[in-house]
């Protein structure tokens, strides 16, 4: 049985983490360095709402890797997919065990990366034909 695959569906979903990505972006930008995450409430506020977003994005990829059958990500090998899919993981059941500084690397190295890649494939996906 031959799945197809609702391209609509999966642009849609793209532009969520787009949109998302950038929200993180916003609210990352007044965090000077990962020692901030601790040192008020409102440092923990925020490693908790990069946090919830981080995870809802490694939801979203994972049910874009599922519906594309594997072979959508594949396609961009620049960014580590797995990497970003497993955090959703980590921050889902090792909450309290959260490493500021990984977030704090992830949101200053790797986040800005992964929103050019998601912009670029929702580009890709309007001007291809299935």
């Amino acid at each position: 049985m031959c799945n197809k695959i609702n391209w609509e569906i999966v642009v849609d979903m793209l532009q969520q983490i787009a949109e998302t990505l950038e929200r993180i972006r916003l609210s990352f930008a007044t965090v000077p360095n990962s020692d901030f995450f601790d040192a008020s409430v409102e440092g923990l506020e925020k490693l908790d709402a990069i946090s919830m977003k981080l995870l809802a994005i490694g939801e979203i990829l994972k049910r874009i890797d599922q519906k594309t059958n594997k072979l959508l990500f594949s396609q961009y090998p620049e960014i580590d997919w797995a990497g970003f899919i497993g955090l959703r993981n980590v921050i889902a059941h090792g909450y309290f065990n959260l490493d500021p500084v990984r977030i704090f690397e992830i949101c200053s190295k790797e986040t800005y990366p992964l929103e050019l890649v998601i912009k670029k494939i929702i580009e890709d996906l309007k001007y291809k034909t299935f």
